[in-house]
């Protein structure tokens, strides 16, 4: 529907007009493929209130008389007894429902239009009618007859039809042509297909070949791998059954000479449609220009440039239906002519050329150019075709080593990719070839890295730290980060892993026969082990110091040892640092194109944008991983989807994601992921005032908790909140206590400022002290949620006194900031006391964002935060043009002029 603005426009006016008791008519002409059918879809969406009735011509029944018509108007059969004699006698012979002689044409379609005339008496009536050029005759004259005699008839008759489209009985019905997109829109078509980067040379050849054909850009991104899309050079396991299409165009390539057919499969074999290459490559074969000649008269080439295909399926129809000795021949050529270029060869084009041409006899120098390949591309973000590269490797290499090692980096790359069951593949290929002693061992850490990517759970922490055992006294580093990841698996598991798998952990990088570096993972490693086996104040603050360095620090780090310096962050209730460190996780991970880990620092930096009252911001978030998700087929626990729901107060939402995540994270020894659904939970039933709810759901968590866990004092807040107002004197003491007991370790005013707060509910008389310190505090720290909280408890304790004016202060400074971070329930709550305290306040109105589009209103938020329009569309999975067009619905929705209004923009 890109740019159809016209088309769309045309089509309102015909559901108006019998909308208002007018007829109309149109017949729209376009290529096979140009969106014909999605107008007439989108004509039948919106013709609410409107009988629709539709038929689409087969090619296969043009020679069987009325049979369009009989599809059309069988929802009408019911009013024929109601026509006159003839007419209901025609159309009974007419189909098959009495013998008789066949009845003039004439007369049927007369029938026909009393028909559409009757149904109109109920209310207006919409024909809709595709593919018209495969309507039999006698249908076709039939609906003509109709078109021309519509006049006061609340009737509308809508054709499409592929042009040039004779259709003589239509002849006289108004026509409106559907042309190719032009280049913006289809640009904005391919890049919508595509989730991530691409190579703009593939993105140019698939829109020229395409020509602005929509379905021929939709099917172009079908048969391409995801290695291909990003780097052009992968094209030989096309992705996809054959089509319709492509059959068709296989079978006009087998008509063709063999000089054609050679030259063909030269061009489809260049990646990047570059004339140049391909006439240097033809040359080495004996082939020129007019070769060309036969397949621009069969339609496969364009004219108007004779080496450039006129569809993109004609390049795979070619490419997937060549002998493979013909695939080699032209492969070889390409490699041939581009390594005598005066200007130097594309390294990675000539090493995949090179390596498509070897006829599978073992070729290691080309194995080895191609591994090269492959690390260029890891080290440009391109996971995808980093594996492509090295699976070609692996089969061209006599080397059993290199063959071990190199699928076991394949397996890395697929994992970065997303490409999980790809991963266990290659790592099964690895231990067929034979692996070295640390082949082996990355091997097994691989395996355990694909298992936690997989599931988020504790099952991978037994693999992880037999990888860093076997790692030890072969890889220092290798080891070292497998113990990163054994505790990051622990910490997942909670204590729901056999064991205290955390400490167990812990006490194993302890005692590690690992030299210590010095190294970042080094340093986050001691000071993990020191909190979870020492603990106090000097741990703490040790992790505290650590986080820091790692957020300011340049110093190279791996994106398991970010992670779990924002889980030492979090919970040290350090929120500048937890920021830091999982900003630069994301960053991090977002320029590797690493999908395994990228998920891991979006959860992170999510929940910090809660703590701080940004709500929208933790909305796109959960957007961005459903997105993650569906590209990669991974699975990402709802933790931010639940933070943020429960914050929001949408009791709906909350209590179907914890049906669906709490069995879902006992199933994979997720402990976190239980401990964080009670948590939400907790949170959503006190910000709705409902306390026992709340205090039976912080008491199911308290089990779950680990103290280097966030979500084990994030519950206590919520037990003592709770407990203090059902009147649980001793469990508010007893959760008071051990609150203490992480704030007297932690230090930080966000910590310090929330346990003042709990201590001002349980301390009666003497709760004012307390509630200053809070407010203080947390007025202080980044924590915009907990400092609202604090506001809106203050107020509640001074209504309770009786002091009104001070409660009024209170109560609507918490309503104000619960209402603008969009904290729902809370905000009723303070609404309510509010209220109670003689302060009337405005409920929430519509937000102009609200007629944002949901693709407008993530483009709007993130161009907010001041990101350019280059990286709203890495984020986003879209191009700048596409990201520039959205803003500007956005400007005109909003009535602003420039970005800089979107930050005060609701």
């Amino acid at each position: 529907m890109l740019a159809r603005h016209a088309e769309r426009a045309r089509l309102d006016e015909v559901l108006g007009r019998v909308r208002e008791g007018r007829c109309s008519t149109l017949l729209l002409e376009g290529a096979a493929g140009v969106g014909k059918t999605t107008l007439l879809d989108h004509l039948v969406e919106r013709a609410d209130g409107v009988q629709v009735l539709t038929v689409s011509g087969i090619q296969s029944e043009v020679e069987l008389a009325y049979a369009g018509l009989h599809r059309l108007v069988r929802p009408l059969l019911g009013s024929v007894p109601a026509l006159p004699v003839p007419q209901r006698q025609a159309l009974d012979v007419t189909f098959g429902l009495r013998d008789g002689p066949a009845p003039p044409r004439f007369l049927v379609a007369l029938a026909t239009l009393g028909l559409l005339a009757a149904a109109s008496d109920a209310g207006p009536v919409v024909c809709v009618v595709d593919d018209a050029q495969w309507l039999d005759e006698s249908t076709a004259l039939a609906l003509g007859f109709v078109a021309r005699r519509l006049e006061a008839e609340p009737v509308a008759l809508v054709l499409a039809a592929r042009s040039p489209a004779d259709l003589p009985h239509l002849r006289d019905v108004p026509r409106l042509e559907v042309p190719a997109l032009g280049r913006e829109a289809a640009t904005r078509l391919l890049l919508s297909r595509v989730p991530g980067p691409i190579d703009p040379r593939v993105r140019d050849r698939v829109l020229d070949e395409a020509g602005g054909n929509p379905l021929a850009i939709v099917e172009a991104v079908r048969v391409m791998q995801r290695a291909e899309i990003t780097t052009g050079i992968v094209t030989p396991a096309l992705s996809g059954r054959p089509s319709e299409l492509e059959e068709h165009f296989r079978r006009l390539v087998d008509t063709l000479p063999a000089p054609t057919r050679r030259l063909l499969l030269v061009a489809a074999a260049e990646p990047f449609a570059d004339a140049g290459a391909v006439r240097a490559a033809a040359g080495v074969l004996g082939l020129d220009d007019s070769a060309a000649g036969p397949a621009a008269e069969a339609g496969l080439l364009d004219p108007g440039a004779p080496l450039r295909f006129r569809h993109p399926l004609v390049r795979s129809a070619v490419y997937r239906s060549a002998p493979p000795e013909a695939v080699r021949a032209a492969h070889r050529a390409l490699a041939d002519s581009l390594a005598e270029r005066a200007d130097g060869a594309d390294p990675d084009l000539l090493a995949w050329h090179r390596g498509r041409a070897c006829d599978g006899v073992a070729d290691h120098p080309v194995a080895e150019d191609l591994a090269r390949a492959a690390g260029r591309a890891l080290a440009r973000g391109d996971p995808a075709a980093a594996a492509a590269l090295l699976r070609r490797a692996v089969e061209l290499t006599d080397r059993p080593e290199d063959r071990a090692a190199w699928s076991v980096l394949q397996a890395e790359a697929d994992l970065a990719a997303g490409q999980y069951d790809a991963a266990t593949a290659d790592l099964a290929a690895a231990r067929r070839a034979g692996a070295p002693r640390t082949v082996r061992a990355r091997a097994t850490l691989t395996e355990a890295r694909v298992a936690f990517a997989r599931e988020r759970g504790g099952a991978a922490v037994p693999l992880l730290l037999e990888a860093a055992r076997q790692l030890a006294p072969v890889d220092g580093a290798a080891s070292r980060d497998a113990y990163l990841e054994a505790l990051s698996a622990a910490l997942f598991a909670g204590r729901l892993a056999d064991g205290d798998a955390i400490e167990t952990v812990a006490a194993a990088w302890r005692a590690a026969p690992v030299e210590r570096t010095g190294a970042p993972a080094d340093r986050l490693l001691d000071a993990l082990a020191r909190v979870v086996l020492d603990g106090g104040v000097h741990a703490w603050g040790a992790l505290r110091r650590t986080v820091a360095s790692l957020a300011a620090s340049d110093e190279p780090v791996s994106a398991p040892a970010l992670w779990l310096a924002s889980v030492g962050a979090a919970a040290a209730w350090d929120l500048e640092g937890w920021e830091g460190v999982s900003r630069r996780l994301v960053d991090l991970t977002r320029a590797a194109g690493d999908f395994s880990e990228l998920p891991t620092g979006l959860s992170s930096l999510a929940f910090v944008r809660i703590f701080q009252g940004r709500l929208a911001d933790a909305t796109e978030v959960v957007n961005e991983l459903d997105t993650i998700v569906s590209a990669t087929g991974g699975l990402v626990s709802p933790y931010v989807a639940l933070g943020t729901a429960a914050v929001q107060g949408r009791e709906a939402d909350v209590d179907a994601l914890l049906v669906e995540s709490i069995p879902d994270a006992v199933r994979r020894v997720d402990g976190t992921g239980v401990a964080m659904a009670h948590w939400a939970a907790a949170l959503l039933n006190n910000g709705l005032g409902r306390y026992e709810a709340a205090h039976l759901w912080a008491a199911r968590a308290d089990a779950l908790h680990h103290p280097l866990h966030a979500t084990s004092a994030w519950t206590l807040v919520e037990r003592v909140e709770a407990a203090s107002r059902v009147r649980d004197d001793a469990d508010a003491a007893a959760g008071l206590e051990a609150l203490a007991d992480v704030a007297g370790s932690s230090r930080t005013d966000w910590v310090l400022g929330v346990l003042a707060r709990s201590r001002a509910l349980v301390a009666g008389a003497g709760a004012e002290e307390h509630f200053a310190e809070a407010v203080d505090r947390l007025g202080r720290a980044r924590s915009r949620l907990d400092y609202a909280r604090a506001c809106l408890l203050y107020g509640e304790w001074l209504r309770r006194r009786r002091r009104l004016g001070e409660a009024r202060t209170r109560l609507g400074e918490a309503h104000e900031l619960f209402d603008a971070m969009g904290a729902t329930g809370f905000a009723l709550r303070a609404a309510r006391e509010a209220a109670a305290a003689g302060v009337r306040t405005e409920a929430p109105g519509p937000r102009p964002s609200s007629v944002l589009t949901p693709q407008e209103a993530r483009v709007a938020r993130l161009a907010g935060q001041g990101l350019t329009n280059g990286e709203i569309a890495a984020r986003m999975f879209l191009s700048p043009r596409t990201v520039e067009y959205h803003l500007a619905k956005v400007f005109a929705k909003l009535q602003i002029t420039s970005r800089h209004d979107l930050g005060d923009a609701p």
